[in-house]
């Protein structure tokens, strides 16, 4: 049977018993009198106090009563049973992941009278023996935050500890704000989590971001006994979103950075520049509340919306010190270099002679290339190096200052809708997308130098939570994520044959760029073709929990497909890399000069390497699949057993269209030919001499 259909099989028998991460909660625990003796069938709900969205179920046998899949939020649970008051608590927060046990005291009364208990402190984690740190709303909005991205709080937590660059926090950040170590682990080894979904890269970097004011808690856990959790080396961050309520809320903000502020980089004052603006705009706004349509439709208590927007403007000076051709270099002359010592003589090519193994050239008289011997296709190259704006060193390294930018413009969306179908019926479905552009590199502003940046997130996720009776509750959700980041060239569409290339090269291009001229001590000038690399990350939970007397059962699988496209065009119009291997001397593996060879072999023509791509394309996918059981048994009042089971299965890695091989070479020599051969020596077949028996042939590769 194939990896995919055993896989397949797995989750057709699996579909009405699974579960996976879970961003939800729930409350436990037995109902007693006020003696302690069990209280079975008592009715039990549990009331959403921002939606009035209500969930029952009735204790059992021994009293035992548990309430799953509880979207982390203020609770009131209420209690009654006939010949018993009726028991209210009020106000009790559930987290992310959160066992919350509460034993529910009946008094013998009346259902007309009732007992109400306030919940003031926090109610403790006793069911369960994962260790974490709950961030809560009223932290996220009181808590300065660098670039106001929600995993930064993750690196605050007890048992994490920051491993990158603390500089660049910001939404969009994706490797520096998932870079960070949990337990002990290696960082990066993580599990990061959106609403309980892997919202990871190929690399384990964030993908989505979300906006901080739509986020409801961060649950850290370096810890996890619950089977339900595991694809990770380390820990687990799960962020939790908000969601509409019966009453309308919104926020608009801006955090801004004036340039004013900020001081003016060392080297653009020496060089006698102006200071680049800086800019830092951070802005956005949420809304969310019931769908109310004027006499047509009112949703309160069942049909909520939440949107939010975030947007970021960033222009971060960074000045770059290269080096540039001079005036009389561009034309050939070098002479200027010979006073600073006989190493910058530049030799002669075409003067080479052998001598024993060697070459020996002559040195070009004055280090001055005649100009019948400029290539005009280096000159032509020429007009995209601007002059020298600073002296640089004695032989004109390091002689311009580029008062360049790294400027980023970035705009994050996210829209979700709840539905309270009934007591018993309860889902939501969200939107998520976010784009990154980058223009950083542009010493020139020209053509010739910089990228564009761009990264694309797409994601969304449908939940559904279905109680079919008041101890069994059925949890589906799907959820799908691209994130997609590409390369750019300012050049694109460049014809090559102004330059002075001829017309076959340019018709042979994948793509037309400027190409790329790599001058050793010198800026390098044109880029390589676009890159994009697109990663889709497909996911199904099917949950089921059941509650036998004292047992909490959970059993489950988690199935995912990762799939990555790539496309890297490479030197798509060719790349050109200039050394001293023709211009040094006087024999050819004397000592290179500090500089200046290199540059008059790119005047003379004589390139010391280079390439041409013809790029191909690859969609490489792989699946994973996960089986868990979880029993949380409460054996007595004050203990309870977290006892779990996780099988996890990585499939290999195939190429999605089969374009890995292009065909199979049936002479080629393989690694058990000569081996196969001499065991077959040993002890042949008549029908086969061994002389004949030839064990070759093998996949050709793209």
């Amino acid at each position: 049977m194939g990896t995919m259909l055993r896989a397949a099989v797995t989750f057709s028998i699996c579909v009405a018993l699974a579960a996976g991460q879970q961003f939800r909660g729930s409350i436990t625990g037995r109902v007693v009198d006020q003696q302690e003796a069990a209280i079975p069938g008592v009715r039990i709900s549990v009331i959403d106090l921002d939606t009035q969205a209500r969930q029952e179920t009735v204790s059992g046998m021994t009293g035992q009563y548990t309430i799953p899949f509880l979207q982390p939020g203020r609770y009131r649970v209420e209690a009654e049973h006939p010949g018993f008051k009726r028991y209210i608590r009020e106000s009790i927060r559930v987290s992310s992941n959160d066992a919350i046990g509460l034993d529910i005291v009946m008094e013998v009364g009346q259902l007309t009278e009732s007992v109400t208990v306030s919940a003031e402190a926090a109610m403790l984690t006793t069911t369960t023996a994962s260790t974490g740190q709950v961030i809560s709303t009223s932290f996220i909005e009181a808590f300065p935050l660098n670039g106001r991205s929600p995993l930064s709080l993750a690196q605050i937590a007890f048992g994490v500890v920051p491993t990158s660059d603390p500089l660049f926090q910001r939404p969009f950040d994706n490797a520096r704000i998932s870079q960070f170590s949990m337990g002990g682990a290696p960082a990066g080894t993580n599990e990061l989590l959106l609403d309980g979904a892997p919202d990871t890269t190929t690399n384990r970097r964030a993908a989505f971001s979300p906006p901080v004011d739509t986020v409801q808690e961060v649950k850290v856990e370096t810890f996890q006994v619950d089977a339900a959790y595991g694809s990770s080396g380390g820990g687990t961050v799960n962020i939790v979103s908000r969601g509409g309520s019966n009453a309308f809320h919104g926020t608009a903000y801006d955090f801004n950075q004036v340039s004013k502020t900020a001081a003016t980089d060392f080297f653009v004052n020496r060089a006698g520049q102006k200071k680049t603006n800086l800019v830092y705009n951070q802005f956005g706004l949420t809304a969310g509340g019931p769908v109310r349509i004027p006499r047509l439709f009112d949703g309160r208590n069942k049909v909520f919306f939440y949107f939010a927007y975030e947007g970021i403007k960033h222009v971060n000076p960074e000045p770059v010190t290269t080096t540039v051709p001079t005036a009389r270099e561009r034309e050939g002359d070098f002479s200027a270099l010979l006073p600073l010592g006989s190493t910058y003589q530049i030799y002669d090519p075409l003067s080479g002679a052998r001598e024993g193994s060697r070459i020996r050239r002559q040195p070009l008289p004055g280090n001055v290339i005649p100009r019948s011997r400029l290539n005009p296709i280096a000159l032509n190259y020429l007009q995209y190096y601007p002059a020298p704006n600073q002296p640089g060193r004695a032989d004109g390294r390091d002689n311009f200052l580029a008062n360049s930018t790294r400027r980023e413009d970035f705009n994050s969306e996210v829209g979700r809708m709840d539905f309270n179908i009934s007591d018993q019926h309860k889902f939501f479905f969200n939107i998520r997308h976010n784009e990154r552009l980058q223009d950083r590199g542009n010493y020139f502003k020209n053509i010739a130098t910089g990228n564009f940046l761009n990264r694309i997130n797409w994601g969304s996720m449908v939940d559904d939570v279905y109680t079919i009776n008041p101890t069994t509750v059925l949890n589906t959700r799907a959820n799908w994520m691209r994130y997609t980041d590409g390369g750019y060239r300012p050049s694109l569409g460049f014809d090559q044959t102004k330059l002075g290339f001829p017309a076959s090269l340019a018709a042979a291009s994948s793509q037309a760029v400027m190409p790329q001229v790599s001058i050793g001590g010198f800026q390098t000038l044109g880029t390589t073709g676009n890159s994009l690399t697109p990663f889709d990350q497909f996911q199904v939970f099917v949950s089921l929990n059941k509650i036998v007397r004292s047992h909490s059962l959970k059993v489950g699988t988690d199935l995912r497909l990762l799939r990555e496209s790539a496309s890297n065009l490479g030197s798509s119009s060719g790349s050109y890399s200039f050394s001293t291997n023709w211009t040094r001397g006087p024999l050819d593996n004397s000592t290179a000069a500090p500089l200046g060879q290199e540059m008059a072999s790119f005047l003379l023509g004589l390139p010391t390497g280079g390439q041409y791509d013809v790029a191909s394309f690859r969609t490489n996918q792989s699946s994973y699949a996960a089986f868990f059981v979880q029993d949380d048994w409460k054996v007595r009042r004050n203990l309870t057993l977290n006892l779990g089971l996780r099988y996890e299965k990585e499939m290999s890695t195939t190429e999605r269209f089969d374009r890995q091989l292009v065909g199979f070479d049936a002479t080629s020599p393989n690694s058990v030919t000569a081996r196969a051969k001499q065991a077959y020596a040993a002890n042949p077949l008549p029908e086969l001499p061994a002389a004949q028996f030839n064990p070759t042939g093998g996949g050709v590769f793209a």
